[in-house]
């Protein structure tokens, strides 16, 4: 049809002369633009992958060129090239960039039919590191919940070098579900507008979350290390299966493998879809300085979470604690992280960055604690079951893990037999923590662990509304004397830094996403020394 439209106004351009070629020409190059950005990932010592999508009106193959350089001015190129990109794709460009050199700033460009993307910054990871390394660690971004505060607040610093996104990058819920509540009134309505389950609806959910300002502010400025969790399919899944997953959805291996394949086109992480086998794990090294090992608790090969729900009985709880035979990661990606860890005390740090929380969280008895006249994000009913089931102090988490004891034990084993100096970075709770991991109680710790809270997501605070402030807050604190921070009110980011002697973490909060004017405070400062993780963190 479009080269028959094409072939028409040729003819009658030939009859108008040479301004009337020029016209028709101009027609005949597809339009197009870059309005997702651009983002760079997964960096090593000499290579970067460098990322975009070219928005096109006519679903014809293109080509996109490509440069990266020294200089913001893009004088200094260093490597260039062409990627021809089309709808088997959805015109997304991945570029694995090599032959850089090591632990050095680049800046890089995309071209389409004379249409330029803005420039962005990216950097190779150090062979030989030096004086300190700072990341932002975030997770639970979630479009419709409010603003991404949290990213702009990350952009506007100058003393980071990398981002680490532990997952929950979108979420997959539809309007009037999820934390949709205010999506109207900030105009942050899903895309498309109903839950998402084909290759079509992942696609554009990821295209929403790119086009925003903020992520794009962020992606241009700095590289991602980004894992899944459990939203960029559906809420609480497991290797065969979800929580938000019904029969009369479909096939559960068509969505998985249907969201796979757009997280793969849209995120710029290395590798190809592969159904069941995809590997997320893989490790990254900041010289001597630190290993970044980055797992999988999601897909790969953990089972089922105990099946609780909304039957949480002190009963219900003490039983699902007691199945030995729940695996988080699966034996494959277990023997590859007890591999790495052996591998590892060449550098001085360990950062096992994952999805889900790692310390016990008992609850205090919260019957005293709740504000039952303040709304929350649990039902009447579920909440006098969760009442009631903390009374017995049991962890009441169980998608965590928390769930998998007898995985977790093995799991606190290795990381205190074979790193050096192990630190746990986890997400997904939408809370600000940081934990003394010990094997049993009184123990010396085995690791630290320190949690970013959300980015958008509704927090804890959303589930238990405190009678008195920080009621709850102080309640959890009390019960669990290895945590050594909690904040369950805000929105945020945590910074971490690495210099040879120590790892600090930093909590940046925020006090509000739903206005573009918002502040930004260092809520908490921890740190742990090189060779005293069995003191603590202080």
């Amino acid at each position: 049809m479009q080269r028959r439209k094409f072939l028409q106004s040729l003819s009658i351009a030939m009859s108008l002369g040479l301004a009337g070629l020029r016209d028709v020409m101009a027609f005949a190059r597809p339009k197009t633009a870059f309005h997702h950005g651009v983002a760079s990932g997964d960096p090593t010592a000499r290579s970067v992958i460098i990322w975009t999508r070219v928005s096109t009106a006519f679903a014809v193959d293109v080509e996109v060129a490509w440069q990266v350089a020294r200089d913001e001015a893009m004088l200094d190129v260093v490597a260039n090239g062409v990627f021809e990109t089309g709808a088997s794709r959805d015109f997304t460009v991945k570029v694995d960039v090599t032959e850089l050199e090591a632990g050095n700033w680049y800046y890089y460009r995309f071209t389409c039919n004379g249409q330029e993307s803005q420039t962005g910054r990216t950097r190779t990871l150090p062979q030989v590191a030096s004086g300190a390394a700072k990341f932002a660690v975030v997770s639970c971004s979630n479009y419709p919940a409010g603003f991404f505060n949290v990213y702009r607040d990350i952009a506007l610093r100058d003393d980071l070098d990398l981002v680490l996104h532990l997952g929950d990058y979108i979420y997959e819920y539809g309007l009037g579900q999820y934390a949709t509540e205010n999506a109207t009134a900030l105009d942050r309505v899903p895309e498309p507008q109903g839950e998402i389950l084909t290759i079509s609806d992942y696609r554009a959910r990821h295209a929403q979350y790119k086009a925003d300002t903020d992520s794009r502010a962020m992606h241009a400025r700095l590289p991602i290390v980004a894992i899944w969790d459990d939203h960029e399919f559906a809420n609480d899944s497991w290797k065969d299966g979800a929580e938000n997953h019904n029969d009369d959805e479909g096939s559960w291996v068509a969505r998985r493998d249907a969201a796979l394949q757009a997280y793969f086109e849209w995120m710029p992480v290395r590798g190809e879809p592969q159904g069941g086998k995809t590997r997320i794990f893989r490790e990254f090294r900041w010289g001597k300085l630190a290993s970044i090992l980055m797992l999988d608790t999601r897909l790969f090969g953990r089972d089922m979470q105990p099946n609780v729900g909304n039957d949480v009985t002190p009963e219900s709880v003490g039983q699902a604690l007691q199945d030995a035979n729940r695996r988080m990661l699966g034996a494959e990606q277990e023997a590859w992280l007890r591999d790495r860890l052996r591998k590892s005390n060449d550098t001085t740090w360990q950062l096992i960055g994952q999805q889900v929380m790692v310390a016990t969280m008992g609850p205090p008895d919260l019957e005293p604690l709740i504000d039952r006249n303040a709304p929350s994000y649990f039902a009447a009913e579920q909440m006098d079951m969760v009442i009631a089931s903390s009374k017995s102090h049991r962890p009441q988490i169980l998608d965590v893990w928390d769930g998998y004891p007898v995985a977790k034990a093995d799991f606190l084993q290795d990381l205190g037999a074979l790193a050096s100096n192990p630190v746990v970075l986890s997400g997904d709770l939408h809370t600000a923590m940081a934990a003394n991991l010990v094997r049993f109680p009184g123990d010396e710790p085995v690791a630290v662990e320190m949690m970013t809270t959300s980015v958008t997501s509704p927090t804890l605070s959303g589930y238990f509304p405190s009678r008195e402030p920080n009621g709850v807050r102080d309640g959890i604190l009390q019960q669990n004397p290895d945590l050594r921070f909690l904040d369950i009110e805000d929105h945020g980011w945590l910074c971490v830094t690495l210099t040879a002697e120590e790892c600090t973490g930093e909590w940046n909060l925020l006090n509000t996403v739903h206005s573009r004017d918002f502040e930004s405070r260092l809520a908490k400062k921890l740190s742990v020394k090189a060779g005293q993780v069995g003191k603590g963190l202080t």
